[in-house]
C-alpha cells in the first residue's frame, strides 16, 4: 500500500509540473504568442501572454514570453540601461519559476530548458556589452543545465538549439573573441559541425526554438563562417513569415550585399529602415541605399549622400551598429577611389580596419588599399 501511494504521488508531482511540452492546448497558446513577439505586434503578443498566464500561472514560460517581448521590440540595443533592466528582470524571474517547477532540483525538462535559456540569454547580453565576468558566471550555471539538455535533445526537439548551439560557439568564440580563451579551459569541447546540424534540424523540429534556430543558422553563416548565400535561404523565411520584423530584414539585405546578390535586394524594404523612428534602422536603411545606388543603379553621387547620411545617424547611437557604420565607411572608399580622391578613400578605408568588423568588409578594405 506505501509502494502504491509513493507511486501515485510521484506520478502527480511528475503531472503537475509536466505543463507545456505534453500539453497540445498549451503549446499551441505559446506558439501563438512567440509569433505575434515575433512579429513585433506587442499589444497581440500582450493577450497571448496573458493567457497562458491564466492557465499555466507560475510557469517559466510567462516570464520568458514577456523576456521575448522586451528583446525583439528593442534589439539590438538591449543593453540600454532602461531596457536591460526590464528584460533581465524577466528572465531572473524565468529562473525563479523554473526552480519553483521542480523544486529546484533541475530535474525535470521543463524546468532545465528555462532556467538554461533565461541563463543563456544574460550571459549573452552581459558579454555583448563587455561584462565578461557576469557573462562567464551565468554561462558557467547554465553550463550544467546544457549538459543535461545533451541527453535530452533527440527525446525534447527544444534542447536541440541549445545543446548546438553550444557546440557550436564553444569552439568559434574563442576564436572570434581570444579575450575568453582562458576562461573556457573547464568547459568541455565543442564540435562545429555537430553544433550547425543540430541548430539547422531544430529549424525544422522544434517549436518554441524555431525561430530563434533559423535566427542562429543566419548568423552563423553571416557573421563566422562568411557564407551570406546560405543565410539567405533562412532570411527569405523569416522575412516573409514576420513581415513587421525590421531586424530580419536588415539582415536579409546584408546577406545580399556580397559580389552581385544586392540586385535581388527589395528596394521597398530598404526604404521600410530608413522610414523608421529608430536611428539604428535608419542608418542601416541609408548604407543598404547606399549599396543599391552604387552597384545596382550606378549613381555614385547619390551613393554618397547616403553613405554619409548613414554615418550622421550612427552618431546617435555609439556602442551599436558598428557593421552598418563599416558598411558606410567600405562604400565611401569605393566610391571615392574610383573617383581618384585618394585621400577620402584611404580615410574612410582605414576606418573599415579600425572596427575590425566582418572578415569580408576588412578583406575589401585591405585589396582597396592596396591598389591606391
Amino acid at each position: 500500500m506505501k509502494t502504491v501511494i509513493i507511486a501515485t504521488l510521484l506520478f502527480i508531482c511528475q503531472v503537475s509540473y509536466a505543463q507545456l511540452f505534453d500539453n497540445p492546448v498549451n503549446m499551441q497558446l505559446v506558439q501563438k504568442g512567440v509569433y505575434f513577439i515575433y512579429n513585433v505586434e506587442e499589444d497581440s503578443a500582450d493577450v497571448y501572454i496573458e493567457k497562458v498566464e491564466a492557465r499555466l500561472p507560475k510557469h517559466p514560460t510567462v516570464p520568458m514570453m514577456r523576456a521575448l517581448k522586451v528583446l525583439w521590440a528593442n534589439i539590438p540595443l538591449v543593453t540600454v540601461d532602461s531596457v536591460f533592466k526590464v528584460f533581465s528582470g524577466h528572465l531572473r524571474e524565468t529562473i525563479r519559476l523554473a526552480a519553483y517547477l521542480d523544486g529546484g532540483r533541475q530535474t525535470h525538462p521543463e524546468a532545465i530548458f528555462f532556467e538554461m535559456a533565461a541563463r543563456g540569454l544574460l550571459a549573452e547580453y552581459f558579454a555583448d556589452d563587455g561584462h565578461y565576468m557576469k557573462a562567464l558566471s551565468e554561462a558557467s550555471k547554465a553550463y550544467d543545465l546544457i549538459k543535461k539538455g545533451f541527453d535530452l535533445s533527440e527525446e525534447i526537439p527544444e534542447f536541440l538549439l541549445t545543446t548546438g548551439v553550444y557546440n557550436y560557439f564553444r569552439e568559434k568564440y574563442p576564436e572570434k573573441y581570444p579575450v575568453y580563451r582562458p576562461l573556457l579551459w573547464f568547459f568541455r569541447s565543442g564540435d562545429v559541425e555537430l553544433g550547425i546540424q543540430q541548430i539547422n534540424e531544430a529549424t525544422q523540429k522544434a517549436v518554441l526554438t524555431r525561430v530563434e534556430a533559423y535566427v542562429y543558422m543566419s548568423y552563423i553563416y553571416l557573421r563566422y563562417e562568411y557564407q551570406p548565400q546560405k543565410a539567405q535561404s533562412y532570411l527569405w523565411e523569416l522575412t516573409k513569415a514576420y513581415p513587421n520584423n525590421l531586424y530580419i530584414k536588415a539582415k536579409l539585405l546584408e546577406s545580399l550585399t556580397p559580389k552581385n546578390d544586392f540586385v535581388q535586394a527589395p528596394v521597398p524594404v530598404i526604404k521600410e529602415l530608413s522610414n523608421s523612428d529608430r536611428p539604428y534602422y535608419q542608418m542601416a536603411g541609408a548604407s543598404f541605399m547606399g549599396i543599391y545606388h552604387e552597384k545596382v543603379k550606378g549613381q555614385p553621387d547619390k551613393a554618397l549622400n547616403d553613405y554619409q547620411k548613414a554615418l550622421r545617424v550612427g552618431q546617435e547611437i555609439p556602442g551599436h551598429g558598428t557593421y552598418y557604420r563599416t558598411l558606410a565607411y567600405l562604400g565611401l572608399g569605393r566610391v571615392y577611389a574610383k573617383k581618384g580622391m585618394k585621400g577620402q578613400a584611404e580615410y574612410n578605408l582605414r576606418k573599415v580596419l579600425e572596427s575590425g568588423e566582418s572578415e569580408d568588409l576588412l578583406s575589401e578594405a585591405r585589396d582597396l588599399l592596396d591598389q591606391l
